[in-house]
């Protein structure tokens, strides 16, 4: 019985090794595919593609994938140079691109948090220099830069510990079921109270805790 079970979770890992393969192949070939595209862009002389192209390939995150580096590091390139030629509306799209990348493949940590904070200031800069009609706001440019800076550094996620806690939640009610459904309903399907009593705490817990973090997060 206890061979069978090894087996039978050598067999599950060797499944979800060959998905999370098959994943992270699609991804990095999906990856390179848009640095190519922004590579041809760059070449046609397209700066606008070929940031549109390198935020794609930013989008394609997995750890220590090369096209996701490339990714930003084009998109800085080409906001900075950009920003030297005077070209405002191409730097704005182009650092709105490193921010909405940043944003995209953010978890339990932000993986670009450097690249994210560099384009919330260059946003910020360039909003605050930009043309503003006649009779509305009058006040510096560096305050104005300084409010934008705050609305974009301002974090609406949820909150990690509550992420985790709601993952946890739902595993400890799935849980806490499958053990009422195992240990206390019998082979003829009649139930045994006592048996169902851990599992049923546990259930309530969970989905206590879900109900919390849902609010909380």
């Amino acid at each position: 019985m206890k061979l069978s079970l090894v087996l039978a979770a050598l067999r599950g890992f060797a499944v979800a090794g060959f998905l999370l393969g098959a994943a992270s192949l699609r991804v990095v070939v999906a990856g390179e595919r848009e640095i190519e595209e922004s590579t041809a862009a760059l070449r046609a002389g397209d700066p606008h593609a070929a940031a549109l192209h390198a935020r794609r390939a930013a989008g394609w995150y997995a750890p220590g994938a090369p096209h996701v580096r490339v990714a930003y590091e084009r998109l800085i390139a080409l906001a900075t140079a950009a920003e030297g030629l005077g070209q405002a509306d191409t730097a704005l799209f182009t650092w709105r691109a490193v921010r909405t990348a940043a944003l995209e493949t953010r978890w339990l940590t932000t993986p670009h948090a450097e690249d994210l904070e560099q384009a919330n200031a260059a946003i910020a800069r360039l909003s605050a220099a930009a043309p503003r009609p006649p009779g509305t706001r009058t006040e510096p440019a560096a305050a104005v830069a300084r409010e934008h800076l705050e609305a974009l550094a301002r974090d609406d996620a949820p909150r990690t510990g509550w992420v985790v806690a709601l993952v946890a939640a739902f595993a400890a009610w799935v849980a806490g079921a499958v053990w009422v459904v195992r240990r206390a309903v019998t082979v003829t399907g009649q139930w045994v109270w006592p048996r169902a009593l851990p599992g049923l705490l546990v259930c309530a817990v969970g989905v206590a805790v879900w109900l919390l973090a849902i609010w909380q997060a």
